[in-house]
């Protein structure tokens, strides 16, 4: 009796393993064979499954993957470290550092802008950016021109007087020098 029954069910084993993977693989089985594998940008197809790849399978038609033989597994190399070699070729890394320069105590002859001169100039050029940034700052900008203008910073032959356009300030003027007048 036992063996009756040990045969019926190897004999169901061998047929369950004459038939179809899935439902899916019964309704796709007689089509052209197609392997679709997830790739970065999309999917990719081939005729023939690709074993390596089997944890990327999106779909496929015809006879289930499993139904090919897998090619046998390559045999890699062990890794191994290179030969040693006694020497090393690096160049240097940079080093920020002063440029060289008899630097004392009060000589500031290569940093300008730590110099008396050098702030007045920086808080001349803060100055000016801030008054050409807003009409205001416009207008006191050419009351300033004019200024200097009178002051003589402009040479006094052959000037032509200009009214500056603005509806804040109608007497402000600028002398703005002929062509061939040098500026000093």
């Amino acid at each position: 009796m036992l063996k009756k029954l040990c045969a019926i069910t190897v004999f169901c084993a061998v047929l369950a393993g004459c038939g179809y993977v899935d439902e899916y693989e019964r309704q796709v089985h007689d089509w052209e064979p197609v392997y679709c594998y997830q790739s970065l940008a999309a999917a990719e197809c081939y005729r023939a499954p690709k074993h390596a790849d089997a944890r990327r399978l999106v779909n496929y038609y015809g006879p289930h993957p499993s139904r090919y033989d897998a090619p046998p597994a390559v045999d890699l190399p062990a890794p191994k470290a290179p030969v040693m070699v006694n020497y090393w070729v690096k160049d240097p890394e940079p080093t920020p550092r002063i440029a060289p320069s008899a630097i004392t105590v009060g000589d500031d002859a290569d940093r300008p802008w730590l110099t008396e001169a050098g702030r007045a100039e920086t808080a001349a050029r803060e100055t000016k950016i801030a008054l050409e940034s807003s009409a205001t700052g416009t207008h006191a900008l050419l009351r300033r021109i004019a200024d200097g203008a009178a002051g003589g910073t402009v040479g006094a032959q052959n000037e032509t007087r200009f009214e500056a356009p603005s509806d804040s300030a109608p007497d402000i003027y600028i002398d703005i020098p002929e062509p061939d007048t040098q500026v000093r």
